[in-house]
């Protein structure tokens, strides 16, 4: 987490010449790219290593990234799984251990999600 926070002020540091509401969509960009990560990991590791308790899952996050990256992190793996329970990506089995749908399903997923996305954003009405 420091890291990452690390990360943010070297940002916000480097765009310190823009404009206010300049700086403050490239705090959100960063923001959000820091979400999809945590949430391909996630899914990337389930996908791997197949069923896990929300525990087992965050320790293998934090293997990977440490593995990979020569990092240690506080992954935060529940908001990571939040997402994808919501996206229909993961679900849980009768114990508990997250699953996650193959990755040609998710794929799916992920492809209507986005043109359901488009099309509303199509079909509202102007200036709302």
């Amino acid at each position: 987490m420091v890291t990452y926070q690390n990360l943010i002020t070297k940002s916000m540091y480097d765009k310190q010449l823009d404009s206010g509401k300049g700086t403050l969509l490239h705090l959100c960009d960063d923001v959000i790219q820091q979400e999809v990560k945590e949430v391909i990991v996630s899914y990337y590791i389930l996908m791997e290593q197949g069923k896990a308790t929300i525990q087992d899952l965050d320790s293998r996050c934090e293997q990977l990234i440490k593995e990979e990256f020569g990092v240690e992190c506080n992954f935060d793996v529940v908001d990571a799984v939040k997402k994808l329970e919501k996206l229909g990506i993961v679900s849980r089995d009768s114990i508990g251990r997250i699953i996650c749908v193959p990755l040609k399903r998710a794929n799916e997923i992920i492809g209507t999600t986005t043109e359901e996305m488009v099309m509303r954003a199509q079909q509202a009405p102007a200036g709302s």
